[in-house]
């Protein structure tokens, strides 16, 4: 009896321990917006499978925008101050380690189907990105800070609490500053609302995307009778398997040769090579590959473009 006194309170705290690392706040990236890197012209073509699209070129904004790179730094330090709990992610950092991977192994990388900037998102591994915009206003000897800065879910780059203003009028010649002093009085209430998003992705899980696509010569399609039942039914129960109980998989296209699922929402938390941790969509690709492969010998690869997009390919 008394061992099962005893067994209660520790319990109690491991449950309690585990709550915590569930719990923790997001890890958070801040980074020039869209809108500052075009405006500025920090920006580099990308072939987007055939459509040439403008993309941040990130790199190039903080080694040649040093106001950029001020305000950045500015809001890290805010966030700190308001919330030290926060894991803040330098964008210089993983700028760094997307370059030395791609240098030391670029078969990791994923295909050309994922441009610079989400290959440092990747990286990064960040939760959510924090981005910045702002323009300093000038009348007479007084400046005033004009900015927006957006919590961005860095898997399905969907905004979910935009933030604007202008500051008072100030005499400071210092851009970072001027933004500091724009933002302060609202940098509580943006952080409370990326802790209530994150803190929903608990019960309703994280979005992703996962492509399917299968390739010459495979010897299989959609609709080759795979165990019970044809291959686009197997993969749409695997994949229910590995969701919130199939939330967002409405959301598909799809042909003989190909399956899109454009918005799955997966656990935050999995069990990872024998341990609960957050999982990515590359996780749940990768579990999906070997059953696959186990099961009915068909062999896949798996290649992710940023951190919420994961290309199948059937082989």
């Amino acid at each position: 009896m008394k061992r099962i006194f005893l067994l209660i309170p520790l319990l109690c705290l491991a449950l309690t321990m585990q709550a915590q690392k569930t719990m923790s706040p997001p890890t958070i990236m801040v980074v020039p917006d869209d809108i500052y890197c075009k405006t500025h012209g920090y920006t580099k073509p990308f072939n987007n499978r055939g459509t040439t699209e403008e993309r941040p070129d990130y790199k190039r904004a903080l080694t040649e925008d040093h106001n950029m790179h001020a305000v950045l730094t500015q809001i890290k330090e805010l966030i700190m101050e308001r919330n030290s709990k926060f894991k803040i992610i330098d964008l210089m950092t993983s700028i760094k380690s997307y370059e030395d991977a791609l240098v030391m192994d670029a078969a990791n990388m994923a295909d050309e189907s994922e441009s610079v900037d989400e290959a440092i998102i990747r990286n990064s591994d960040a939760d959510v990105l924090i981005k910045v915009d702002f323009n300093i206003l000038k009348e007479g000897p007084e400046r005033q800070a004009q900015f927006t800065i957006t919590a961005t879910d860095a898997y399905t780059n969907q905004q979910f609490a935009p933030v604007s203003g202008i500051g008072s009028p100030s005499t400071a010649a210092n851009p970072a500053v001027l933004v500091r002093e724009a933002i302060f009085g609202k940098m509580d209430a943006f952080l409370q609302q990326i802790l209530n998003y994150y803190t929903n992705m608990l019960t309703d899980g994280r979005a992703v995307a996962f492509y399917f696509n299968i390739q010459q010569g495979a010897g299989v399609d959609m609709n080759t009778q795979t165990g019970e039942y044809p291959l686009g039914d197997v993969i749409d129960d695997m994949l229910y398997d590995n969701s919130v109980d199939g939330t967002g998989m409405e959301q598909v296209q799809g042909g003989d040769t190909f399956r899109y699922y454009r918005s799955v929402h997966i656990p935050l938390m999995a069990d990872v090579r024998g341990r609960m941790r957050k999982q990515n969509a590359m996780n749940v690709a990768r579990r999906i590959a070997q059953q696959l492969q186990q099961k009915y010998q068909i062999e896949c690869s798996c290649k992710m473009a940023g951190l919420g997009k994961v290309y199948i390919y059937i082989k």
